[in-house]
């Protein structure tokens, strides 16, 4: 079987050893560089052709960060696995926009890390717990920070009372004698809510006021 040719990263000459020692004789994972800087990665990276690079996002010159979108823009079958003391919301989620596949904190165990290189050699990503609650939190962020109450369409009671009578299935006369209106004013009512719900049938305003909870079925 032909094992995993890992990259090592890191301008740390103590952190490499420590990730080497980790690894040695490592039944599944073969180390066949480690550097210190992207300037002298680059070379040996188009002549070994690495199945994963582990990356530290700190590095002098280029950050690990700038380096992983060169290598992915480069490379983009290659698993790129970043490493960091740091794990920020702004560094995950630039680093996986430069194509990294994984992020990790630098006080993972050894079985963590040959996990998550197998996972993301296997193009899978793969995050540590922490991790992966800071990216959630993030999403969740981005998903209440996009939700702008404003921008729903403001009903009124009558506007509302006229959706019911329709989803009840009451025709326009129906609706005008239930509620002491005239037809010409239920018509004009229900122009008005299609026109405000952006609706083009009777059958989207049945959904709408399913969805909106307007009507419990």
């Amino acid at each position: 079987m032909n094992k995993i040719k890992l990259f090592v990263v890191d301008d740390h000459t103590i952190v490499r050893d420590g990730i080497m020692a980790m690894l040695i004789g490592d039944p599944e994972i073969e180390i066949a560089g480690d550097f210190g800087s992207g300037c002298d990665l680059f070379p040996a990276l188009n002549r070994a052709h690495p199945d994963v690079v582990l990356l530290d996002i700190t590095l002098p010159g280029l950050s690990g960060i700038e380096i992983a979108k060169l290598i992915h823009e480069a490379h983009p079958q290659m698993g790129i696995l970043m490493l960091s003391a740091l794990s920020d919301e702004s560094s995950i989620i630039q680093s996986i926009k430069a194509g990294a596949k994984g992020f990790l904190p630098k006080d993972i165990d050894k079985k963590e890390l040959r996990k998550a290189i197998l996972e993301v050699h296997k193009g899978n990503r793969y995050f540590g717990s922490v991790i992966t609650q800071t990216i959630f939190d993030c999403y969740i962020q981005n998903i209440v920070s996009k939700v702008d109450i404003s921008e729903e369409p403001h009903l009124t009671d009558r506007e509302i009372e006229i959706i019911k009578q329709f989803c009840n299935g009451l025709l326009y006369k129906e609706i005008a004698d239930q509620l002491g209106i005239s037809i010409k004013t239920v018509e004009s009512h229900k122009a008005k809510i299609m026109s405000k719900l952006e609706l083009k049938s009777t059958v989207d305003l049945v959904k709408y006021a399913i969805n909106k909870r307007i009507i419990v079925l």
